[in-house]
């Protein structure tokens, strides 16, 4: 569904990211990890694009997607949920849901939508006329995964939903992703929680300093010494 090669993508002279080539397969959970500042965002960001300064190739359902605005990618199905919510803190749940709504396709099923995300986030439907930026942290990443879901994506692209969050609240957010597998979404991963992630991804890259260090099945890379030792202390 997606295919990233030879990306290379930069702050004006600072370059982020180095050659980094991934793929995501229809249906799977695949995960990008890595300690903070080691360029999944910028990966993330650039995939999306909105970051234009980059070099190699985008292909989003095997069309080549590098040279095309960020709003046509979103029409396309590919969407990204953004590190830090960006929710409209003034504006209601429900308002923010219907904000996720704005391509032709999803414009045709708000109703059906909302149904189907207050179905997976029950929470939502209760705070459904509160303001967005009155909840809690956990409640606003479950209303920014909602949003996401409204535009209809075909793949969405997660940026560090589990962020500052109480442990028994990223527990939750896992759990969510494992639900939208089962939904039949195709699901890109960025995470600083490695453990977490390797128990619920089909396959992981493993960035350090903008170049993907290692990849492969997480069940290889759970039971790898070298991954064992440098990100999860055993």
């Amino acid at each position: 569904m997606l295919r990233v090669d030879s990306l290379n993508a930069f702050y004006g002279d600072l370059q982020a990211v180095r050659n980094v080539n991934l793929e995501v397969k229809s249906g799977e959970i695949v995960a990008l990890l890595g300690a903070n500042a080691a360029g999944k965002s910028t990966t993330v960001k650039s995939i999306s694009g909105i970051i234009e300064k980059m070099k190699g190739e985008i292909y989003f359902q095997e069309e080549k997607i590098s040279n095309i605005p960020a709003f046509e990618r979103v029409e396309m199905g590919l969407v990204q949920v953004p590190e830090g919510r960006k929710l409209f803190p003034f504006l209601s749940v429900r308002e923010n849901l219907e904000m996720g709504a704005y391509t032709k396709k999803a414009r045709l099923h708000v109703k059906e939508n909302l149904e189907k995300v207050f179905t997976l986030f029950p929470k939502l439907k209760e705070r459904e006329k509160q303001l967005a930026g009155t909840m809690s942290g956990g409640e606003q990443q479950m209303c920014a995964i909602a949003r996401g879901l409204m535009t209809m994506p075909k793949l969405i692209m997660l940026d560090e939903p589990t962020l500052g969050l109480a442990p028994l609240l990223v527990k939750q957010i896992f759990v969510t992703i494992q639900d939208l597998r089962q939904m039949g979404m195709t699901v890109l991963l960025v995470e600083q929680n490695v453990r977490q992630s390797l128990q619920i991804a089909d396959r992981v890259y493993m960035l350090s300093n903008g170049k993907i260090l290692t990849s492969g099945q997480s069940e290889k890379l759970l039971n790898s010494d070298e991954i064992r030792q440098g990100y999860l202390g055993i």
